[in-house]
């Protein structure tokens, strides 16, 4: 399925922002020599939950990994991380564009509803690293997650005979708080695990989980293997809606 003028530049934008974080970082680079960085790009099969408040009532919306790559429309992974001493700085960036299909609950009034997706998150973190041994290295601290969220929903026609067709949208930014372990085995393998957590309120939150075992080829070149969890909790249109993505990911990094 193409995608449209406008989920590429959305596409195009989120890429921009990451394009010119690294053009910043390497401009920093070139004054201060004992800054290290990685790039990550990464794909992420992840499974959809998602309830949409709609005027006619809550719409329940779940699909699997495979379903998703199915209905995949567009979709822009990638993560960068600079290093000084035992301070990081952290951006991730996701953008996804799906669609889900199901019977409608609604009693007979529509035979089908379709959930159309779109979501674009950036976060960035500052850690601190406070504990540090070749066994286990240990960071904390914060940052500001960024989303910007579209769902459409079409209700295909039941006994009423008349399609019924409704959008929302909204871009919002949650503080989050965040803690990394970090457990290399040797030289080759690393097992790492991040959690955060942020938001605003009660009708505002998000968290996100993941765990990750890298292998590393070289000084350069590395790969990894994973599980990621995201959820996020938002009023959008004046209804509350949430997203929940989670499941496994590859990705390939590169030490610069």
């Amino acid at each position: 399925m193409g995608m449209s003028g406008s989920q590429g530049l959305d596409m195009l934008r989120t890429a921009s922002i990451i394009a010119a974080l690294l053009l910043l970082t390497g401009a920093v680079r070139a004054e201060t020599p004992d800054w290290s960085y990685s790039a990550t790009l990464y794909g992420w099969f992840a499974g959809l939950d998602t309830s949409v408040e709609t005027e006619l009532g809550t719409l329940n919306s779940e699909r699997s990994s495979k379903d998703v790559l199915d209905k995949l429309d567009g979709s822009l992974m990638a993560a960068f991380e600079a290093r000084r001493g035992r301070w990081g700085l952290v951006l991730d960036g996701v953008y996804s564009k799906l669609s889900a299909t199901r019977d409608a609950p609604f009693g007979g009034a529509f035979s089908q509803a379709v959930v159309d997706t779109r979501l674009t998150q950036v976060t960035g973190l500052a850690l601190y690293r406070f504990h540090s041994t070749p066994g286990v290295q240990l960071d904390a601290g914060a940052g500001l997650r960024w989303f910007d969220v579209e769902m459409g929903t079409t209700f295909s026609p039941g006994s009423l005979g008349v399609p019924r067709a409704n959008s929302i949208g909204d871009s919002w930014v949650d503080p989050v708080l965040a803690a990394r372990v970090t457990v290399p085995f040797n030289d080759a393998w690393t097992a790492t695990a991040l959690i955060d957590f942020g938001g605003t309120g009660s009708d505002d939150k998000t968290w996100q989980a993941l765990a990750s075992v890298r292998y590393q080829f070289n000084d350069k070149w590395s790969a990894a293997f994973g599980y990621r969890s995201m959820n996020l909790q938002h009023d959008i249109g004046g209804r509350p809606n949430e997203i929940t993505l989670s499941g496994p990911f590859i990705a390939a990094g590169f030490r610069f």
